[in-house]
């Protein structure tokens, strides 16, 4: 899945596009998709790889990921699942970084806050968003190759339009 996006957020303009990886299916794009929107006025790097700076020391890379004024991690964003061993050894190399996660359904973020208590220490710190599932479900169906996004985010709000579906979403934070 590849999505071209124009996106018109708190009143400024850019224009994206994700690819999936091959292993991705397209919940985790419109995940992506959503994580962009939220952190849109930070300017989130969308493909954070081997050679971005801020995660060269790292061993892992992001799905999303807001630098510091000095080049350093400041926020990193994954979506979907991820493996606990990812999340225990980033939360350990990027200390002083947020570490959020977003999931498709409260349901999920609950389970997978679960794991994290029992196998993460101090992962209390790691944030965990979660879509309301019917509002997931029609932010997924929505998406299309070219798709267009107007609106305001804020926080874990979205108040926007997707391809003419209007959205006003609170994430869940679990």
């Amino acid at each position: 899945m590849t999505l071209r996006c124009e996106l018109n957020i708190n009143g400024g303009t850019r224009r994206i596009l994700l690819v999936a990886k091959e292993e991705e299916p397209a919940e985790h794009v419109a995940l992506r998709l959503a994580a962009a929107i939220l952190f849109f006025d930070r300017e989130p790097a969308l493909e954070a790889g081997p050679s971005h700076p801020a995660v060269i020391d790292v061993g892992f890379y992001p799905d999303l990921l807001v630098t510091n004024d000095a080049g350093g991690v400041d926020v990193w964003i994954e979506c979907g699942t991820v493996a606990v061993n990812k999340l225990t050894k980033v939360a350990r190399r990027v200390r002083a970084a947020r570490l959020v996660v977003l999931r498709e359904s409260p349901e999920d973020g609950v389970r997978f806050r679960e794991v994290i208590k029992k196998e993460i220490p101090k992962g209390d710190k790691i944030e965990i968003w979660a879509w309301p599932k019917e509002d997931f479900a029609r932010w997924t169906s929505a998406l299309k190759e070219s798709t267009h996004v107007f609106g305001e985010a804020s926080g874990k709000s979205l108040n926007l339009v997707l391809n003419e579906i209007p959205f006003d979403v609170q994430l869940i934070s679990c």
